[in-house]
């Protein structure tokens, strides 16, 4: 939230059109502010220094961090696209080139499970946010999220309060990830055996080369034989992992192909279709 001046604000909701509940005191002002250039899909897992954001700050400076720095999650913008996602993005490198206008550099792309929103790209004039102390989250329990929330923000010393704002969300935090490392093995008797590495958002950080835990009560995938962006075929498997016959490959395709794209997602609970992964893969 930004204003100027700038007075702290408490934010509070209510299901309805009274008993407003407090939900957060924002003490500081955020820094908002909008591209001054596209920006394209990127690399995602690893440093990206051949794009940059080009990025008009309403107010305030940024800095340049190192590596361990940005990887423990200094340096965090969050940039929307033309559908309402959100891709988190981390920056090493935070340049002035005019007043108020900042080139940010070797980003480090799709963070927090954001990659789908990458993919999409984000036109100039995108708005962006700082993610800094000043952003403070809601707080939604599991039983909030999804359900609609009237929310007003009172500024101190101010004599009335905002219209309220009617707002849904917390959906995305129990949305399944999108797997990782897909691949494809030709197997002797013709058929493709098709795998993946599932992801957590709860626990997922350690390094003992156990499974992680599931966050989901079950697991379950989609995945999808693709044609051209069509869909030939749709599976559902209860491990990350598949085997694709050469009988079905050869009435979908005709015959065996050198290269097959397959989209794969896990399946939820309270979400039922989680972040889809697409590759092509060579058999």
């Amino acid at each position: 939230m930004f204003a100027k001046p700038w007075r702290p604000v408490l934010v509070s909701s209510s299901p309805g059109t009274d008993g407003y509940a407090p939900r957060v005191r924002l003490e500081r002002p955020a820094r908002i502010g909008r591209l001054a250039a596209d920006l394209g899909p990127g690399a995602w897992g690893r440093f990206d220094h051949g794009n940059a954001i080009e990025l008009d700050l309403s107010f305030g400076g940024l800095s340049t961090k190192t590596r361990n720095a940005v990887l423990g999650g200094d340096n965090r913008i969050a940039v929307t696209t033309p559908s309402g996602r959100w891709e988190i993005i981390g920056f090493l490198e935070a340049e002035e080139t005019a007043p108020r206008r900042w080139r940010l550099g070797g980003l480090l792309r799709g963070l927090g499970g954001s990659e789908d929103a990458m993919v999409e790209g984000h036109p100039a004039g995108s708005v962006a946010v700082l993610l800094d102390e000043a952003v403070r989250p809601l707080s939604l329990t599991a039983d909030e999220a999804g359900r609609s929330f009237n929310i007003i923000v009172e500024a101190r010393g101010a004599p009335q309060t905002s219209t309220p704002v009617a707002f849904a969300g917390g959906m995305r935090a129990r949305t399944p990830l999108a797997p990782v490392h897909l691949r494809a093995r030709r197997l002797g008797d013709g058929g493709v055996f098709f795998s993946w590495i599932r992801r957590a958002r709860r626990d997922a950080d350690g390094w003992e080369g156990f499974d992680i835990p599931l966050d989901e009560p079950f697991e379950a995938y989609r995945l999808e034989i693709l044609d051209g962006g069509a869909v030939v075929r749709s599976i559902e498997t209860g491990g990350p992992s598949h085997t694709y016959p050469a009988a079905d490959e050869a009435l979908d395709f005709g015959a065996a192909h050198p290269a097959i794209t397959i989209r794969v997602r896990q399946l939820g609970l309270a979400v039922r279709n989680g972040i889809p992964a697409e590759r092509t893969l060579t058999t």
